[in-house]
């Protein structure tokens, strides 16, 4: 290996080659393959070797060992020798990984880069793909000696097949033999991203072995663990340890825009460098801190960093002025970035998360405060204010700092989407709004036509600049993960600036266009979020959703009088709710009162919130109500108070509401009995689907309700286990529903089984899921 200054200076001032090959050789061998001492007291691991240790047996042979290695990386990684972005900080991960890359391309020795999200991995296959174009496109005299590269890109997933990482391979040896025949200095690389995603039960990566024992192209890929045995030792591995602190200081600079070794009046310098310490400070502390979630990584604290440094004035450029308007780094601003990329955890938990920054810094710089709360003054923005924001953000600021949404919605029937649309965070119009959800019927989970139909229209709304909202799309997702973690390739020529992106439609990766207005918000359920695997999670601004949040958000906009009753009726409900017994409500959790609650609010067309009047609440199902729910029309509280728990009494088993009317006094028990048994529908399936697509009966006294009704269209029955419940697969409706002169309107669609535990037993329970019943057509 002879760099430039060598071929240009004759005498030997290095030291000797051969001692420089054996030590690089040893360092990518081995040396690389183990974590440091410091990795492994943040891990608690006391067992595996680290490489001081094998630093301190080689240099028993090679002196200096250490000194040569860091020394031949900061020779061959730097900015001499590499076009590397400006917001991209040149640390001890950039260099092994992009010495390791272009060493393993040029020798076709197949390399793994093992490391924990947002450590740069991927990042540093594109630095070497943007830099090695051959000797007429490359930029850099020293890039012009290596060979190009033609990328084959794999993305891993765990619905990866072994068949789709040996077509990636088949086509790549044929393009290889191509240039070998047709003598040009190109090599082909295949390069597997998430390579640890694939389902190892199934041994997708058993189809690996041939490939790498051969090293007909060369293999490069990216993990988060380690391979197994078998395909770890047909590779180079390097393991990404976690940063140092120096490291993570060289990463905050280079985030922010700065040069480490920036000369600043000693003010200035004093303060930026106490701010800056305190926030890598602070985020080691979080990594570790057992009240935290650990869903947080690199590439949150890189995106938070960026955050910061653009919203810092840069109207001047000496260095001087540039050091000031760095220094301006304010609390508000720290606050908003924490709220941008360190959100999707629970308020008490953020909140720490918040006393963990702030306290970091304060001990480097006293006086870096948050301003006190005040009744009319909050310090902290509320989800739907932050998501409201940053989905306002114009390209350039999206582009820097700008991740895609993560709504984590913590109730169990996507209330979050319906939220997002109601406050108008997300757009009804269907040319500015697509809305994907995937279903989990049988049919549909095993359907590669289906998920190829669905990717192609996503395609389609990334060129045309469309929010997308996905639902339920986790199939899809590992043919989207390029395009999650933004890694676009920008085309410019002349005033013309096109971006583009990687979709893995099969076994085919394809480029697609990127319009710079292209939004994504990806859904997922909180009891689905341990399953989601951190490559993912890292990738978006994460942000924690539910109903709660959003009724005490609606509740503020109310006029004081009608927060008051509002507040007076929760409080009543929630005795209610304790005194029956939560553990008798089929379905109830966290949300379910909140839901009832929320439902009340509404808003007209000036954005002004107010309150329902009872008569405008009623459905089909809830109008024989009526007369329970207003026995008092003057009595404004009563009436809501009884239109909440009638609707609660729907969720009741009749043997619940036999067991416990005794506990309630004789009026309250007579009232809850009537309602329950004479104006619900409790003991037959054909009567509720009946009501339920029947046209509400309304007699003379409530005419005037006809235009305040609501349709249902949408119910969960829950119900014991029958013959008659059984059969309901295997049987008609035209059997099913004999009583019914309209029985073409309904349709079967699908039918669950789950289980609940009620009064201490088990009870197998049927689950109409989906439309239970519907008008076909509608």
């Amino acid at each position: 290996m002879t760099y430039d200054e060598e071929i240009e200076n004759t005498r030997n001032i290095y030291i000797s080659k051969p001692i420089r090959c054996i030590a690089l050789a040893l360092a990518l061998t081995y040396y690389f393959r183990l974590p440091t001492q410091d990795d492994n007291e943040q891990r608690r691991d006391n067992k595996t070797p680290t490489r001081e240790k094998l630093a301190e047996i080689l240099s028993q042979y090679i002196s200096d060992f250490v000194f040569i290695i860091q020394n031949e990386l900061e020779r061959f990684v730097n900015t001499n020798h590499f076009m590397i972005p400006h917001s991209v900080a040149v640390n001890q991960a950039i260099r092994e990984h992009i010495f390791s890359i272009v060493v393993c391309i040029c020798t076709r020795t197949p390399l793994c880069i093992i490391g924990a999200p947002g450590q740069s991995k991927t990042l540093s296959f594109q630095i070497v793909l943007q830099n090695l174009q051959g000797s007429q496109l490359s930029t850099k005299k020293f890039c012009k000696r290596l060979p190009s590269i033609d990328p084959f890109f794999c993305l891993g997933s765990k619905y990866t097949r072994s068949e789709d990482i040996a077509y990636v391979f088949e086509r790549a040896i044929k393009r290889e033999q191509h240039y070998e025949q047709n003598r040009i200095n190109t090599r082909c690389v295949v390069f597997l991203d998430e390579a640890s995603l694939p389902d190892e039960r199934k041994m997708v990566l058993k189809v690996l072995h041939p490939y790498l024992d051969e090293c007909r192209v060369a293999f490069v890929a990216v993990a988060n663990k380690a391979f197994d045995a078998a395909n770890a030792n047909r590779m180079v591995c390097i393991y990404r340890s976690l940063p140092s602190e120096e490291d993570q200081q060289v990463l905050a600079y280079g985030c922010l825009g700065l040069e480490i070794n920036l000369q600043q009046s000693r003010y200035a310098t004093t303060r930026l460098e106490k701010i800056i310490s305190g926030l890598c400070q602070g985020y080691r502390r979080i990594l570790t801190c057992p009240h935290i979630p650990q869903i947080f990584h690199d590439r949150d604290f890189i995106y938070m960093l960026r955050e910061l440094r653009f919203d810092l004035p840069t109207t001047t450029t000496t260095s001087d002025d540039q050091t000031t308007a760095i220094s301006g780094i304010t609390p508000i601003s720290l606050l908003h970035a924490l709220e941008d990329n360190f959100n999707g955890i629970d308020k008490v938990e953020f909140k720490e998360l918040v006393k963990i920054f702030f306290t970091s810094v304060q001990e480097q710089c006293s006086d870096f405060q948050l301003p006190l709360e005040e009744e009319n003054h909050q310090i902290y923005r509320n989800i739907p204010s932050i998501l409201r924001e940053s989905m306002k953000l114009d390209s350039i600021r999206r582009r820097l700092y700008g991740r895609y949404k993560l709504i984590v919605d913590e109730s169990e029937d996507e209330s979050a989407m319906n939220l997002l649309l109601q406050l108008n965070i997300l757009n009804f119009d269907p040319n500015r709004t697509n809305i994907f959800r995937m279903s989990d019927f049988a049919g549909d989970l095993n359907n590669e036509l289906r998920n190829v139909e669905i990717l192609s229209i996503i395609k389609l709304c990334m060129e045309t600049g469309k929010t997308i909202l996905m639902v339920n799309t986790g199939r899809i997702h590992g043919s989207l993960y390029d395009v999650f973690n933004q890694n676009f390739s920008i085309m410019a020529t002349g005033d013309t600036r096109k971006i583009f992106s990687k979709v893995a439609i099969g076994p085919k990766t394809i480029d697609v266009v990127v319009h710079e207005d292209f939004q994504c918000i990806v859904h997922i359920k909180r009891s689905e979020f341990k399953e989601i695997p951190a490559p993912f999670l890292s990738r978006f601004q994460k942000y924690s959703l539910s109903i709660n949040d959003f009724y005490n958000i609606q509740l503020q906009k109310l006029p004081q009088n009608e927060q008051i009753l509002l507040k007076t009726i929760e409080q009543k409900a929630s005795t209610f709710i304790q005194h029956f017994g939560r553990q008798y409500f089929y379905g109830f959790n966290e949300n379910t009162l909140y839901s009832f609650l929320l439902s009340l609010i509404k808003a007209n067309e000036n954005g002004d919130h107010y309150l329902l009047s009872p008569n405008q609440y009623y459905s089909q199902l809830t109008i024989k109500s009526k007369s329970f729910i207003e026995q008092n029309p003057a009595d404004i509280n009563q009436c809501w108070l009884r239109s909440i728990l009638s609707k609660l009494m729907q969720l009741v088993s009749p043997e619940s509401i036999i067991l416990k009317l005794p506990t309630f006094d004789g009026n309250m028990a007579r009232w809850l009995c009537t309602n329950y048994f004479h104006q619900q529908e409790h003991f037959s399936i054909e009567n509720f689907i009946q009501q339920l697509i029947s046209k509400p009966l309304i007699d003379r006294d409530n005419s005037d309700l006809t235009e305040h009704i609501t349709i249902v269209t949408k119910v969960m029955i829950f119900t014991r286990t029958s013959p008659y419940i059984i059969g309901l697969n295997e049987q008609s409706t035209d059997t099913l529903f004999t009583n019914y002169n309209n029985n073409e309107k309904i349709d079967l669609l699908n039918l669950v089984r789950v289980s609940l535990h009620i009064f201490s037993k088990k009870i197998e329970c049927k689950v109409f899921q989906s439309l239970l019943a519907t008008e076909k057509g509608t």
